[in-house]
């Protein structure tokens, strides 16, 4: 109830983005036309369309991060002599333990498919 008389008076927020027109749709589309022709021109055909890749997505991302977790892991539980670190040595050596078998298994798999990736892009380029 006291919820609902707070928000009685409250009004939305009303974003409105507005576009910057630098021109009349001839003169755009005429300027698009001539970059995209002088790129043809030029050979280049492998000119990337859209938004750049997401490194997310990289095959080997994911296999490199687990790798310096087990690193950092095995770094606080064996070799650090901080004495801070010390009060969470037990769960820094079973994270280590828990860690080195999934690196061992993706890692590898990381690895296979960014190579499949390669190839399949070499083969795709000849």
């Amino acid at each position: 109830m006291v919820a609902d008389r707070e928000l009685a008076g409250v009004r939305p927020i009303d974003v409105r983005l507005e576009r910057y027109d630098t021109g009349p749709m001839s003169e755009r589309s005429n300027e698009a036309a001539e970059t995209e022709a002088s790129a043809a021109k030029a050979g280049d055909d492998a000119e990337r369309r859209g938004p750049p890749p997401n490194p997310i997505h990289h095959p080997l991302f994911l296999p490199v991060l687990l790798v310096a977790f087990t690193l950092w892991f095995g770094y606080d539980g064996f070799l650090t002599t901080d004495p801070e670190m010390l009060e969470h040595q037990g769960f820094n050596r079973l994270m280590f333990v828990i860690m080195q078998p999934i690196c061992l298994r993706a890692v590898p798999r990381g690895i296979a498919e960014f190579l499949e990736d390669r190839q399949a892009e070499l083969r795709a380029s000849a």
